[in-house]
């Protein structure tokens, strides 16, 4: 009896993932899984905890929360309404993506002539025995992909978008050690080498050596956020990473859902796919819950000394998607700023033009960051480098909406 009842209830979970895909959610397999697997591990009978575990599982776009819980209550409460509703969401569906369709269409065709018009200014000045049929394919996938959102892109859009990050040359902020060096500019006099040239002096004037401080590169320390609501960004941010760590950058590592993990002795391996395949076996929170706030205080406690020295840089890349204690996120947070010389908080939810900082944790974080920036593109990564570079130049600010 009790096996038919997880059973009807696994086969419910899978339609309602059908129903909010209808709806236009980016729901798949993977997520209908998880849900499945989360209503194992809680008391079905408590409706709360039923539906923060098919939340969490199954929305990745806080866009998409208040559509969800309106879903939530009719598939769940009224059966009945089912395909009279299901029928409008998928004509409502329908007519949103042919409306992006068109908008798309329209956008290539106009890049299309554009191109065509600058070819054909520039076949002006030949000789018409030289004039070659004009081939309209002008258009540059290159700057489109740029543009697209990495939660949009397809398996060969994505290889392409790694081509691209392999490519780049990265150069992030440089800074003065105490240390000095042999230089010719007038800052410390080089008491040392200044006798050792004049002992044996054969002009009329003494030559004097200076000392510099040194120019270092500071350290890079990168925590991510591997949970539910980051999966679709997981892949490409990895391959970001490992290519720092690889183009000689001292970057340390950590992942982070509802546990902190250390990841930068698997980044060392020349080749990506190695080196996700170790991660994939050491981590063990891959799309599950987030606790900021508790991976924040593991990260102070074992690692804070170790690696935030020298000047280090903090860029901590997540949704703000926090089901942890808001009191120690606060308090967590006010320490890692303070520990750091800067702190960057990377949120791919900033690209959509409708973002608002709502929830507690995302309100408490803002607070301590100094940079808080989107990452849901390739702009969003060359416009990163650019600003790390120019590390030095901006003051801590508050997010204001």
């Amino acid at each position: 009896m009790k096996n038919n009842i997880i059973s009807r209830l696994d086969d419910a979970i899978t339609v309602f993932g059908r129903f909010l895909r209808q709806a236009g959610c980016t729901v798949g397999p993977r997520e209908i899984m998880s849900a499945i697997e989360a209503s194992s591990h809680i008391e079905i009978h408590k409706k709360q905890d039923f539906k923060q575990a098919l939340q969490a599982t199954l929305i990745s776009n806080s866009k998409n929360l208040y559509l969800f819980n309106h879903l939530f209550e009719i598939y769940w409460k009224n059966p009945d309404k089912l395909k009279r509703v299901s029928s409008i969401l998928k004509k409502l569906n329908k007519s949103q993506s042919k409306q992006l369709e068109i908008k798309s269409m329209k956008e290539e065709i106009d890049d299309i002539y554009r191109k065509r018009d600058n070819s054909l200014n520039a076949l002006d000045n030949k000789d018409e025995s030289e004039v070659k049929p004009l081939d309209l394919s002008f258009y540059s996938p290159n700057e489109l992909l740029k543009k697209k959102r990495f939660d949009s892109y397809t398996n060969q859009e994505l290889e392409e978008a790694k081509k691209f990050i392999n490519n780049r040359n990265w150069v992030l902020s440089k800074k003065r050690s105490r240390r000095l060096r042999r230089g010719y500019s007038a800052h410390k006099l080089d008491i040392r080498n200044t006798i050792r040239n004049n002992i044996f002096p054969f002009q009329d004037f003494s030559k004097l050596s200076w000392k510099e401080p040194k120019i270092k590169e500071r350290p890079l320390v990168i925590l991510m956020d591997i949970s539910g609501s980051m999966d679709h960004y997981t892949r490409i941010l990895m391959h970001f990473i490992h290519t720092l760590y690889l183009n000689g950058k001292k970057v340390e590592a950590f992942t982070f859902g509802t546990r902190l993990t250390r990841i930068t002795k698997y980044i060392r391996y020349r080749n990506i796919n190695d080196s996700i395949e170790k991660i994939n076996n050491l981590v063990k929170d891959w799309s599950g819950g987030t606790r900021i706030g508790e991976s924040v205080k593991t990260f102070n406690i074992n690692w804070g000394r170790r690696v935030l020295g020298n000047g280090a840089l903090v860029l901590m890349i997540t949704d703000g998607w926090d089901t942890g204690d808001v009191k120690l996120l606060k308090k967590e947070f006010d320490r890692l700023s303070k520990s750091c010389h800067r702190l960057i908080w990377l949120n791919p939810n900033l690209g959509y033009q409708d973002f608002e900082p709502l929830t507690k944790g995302v309100q408490i974080m803002i607070e301590f960051v100094h940079k808080f920036l989107p990452i849901h593109n390739l702009n969003c990564l060359t416009d990163l480098a650019d600003i790390l570079f120019n590390m030095d130049s901006f003051k801590k600010v508050r997010f204001k909406s």
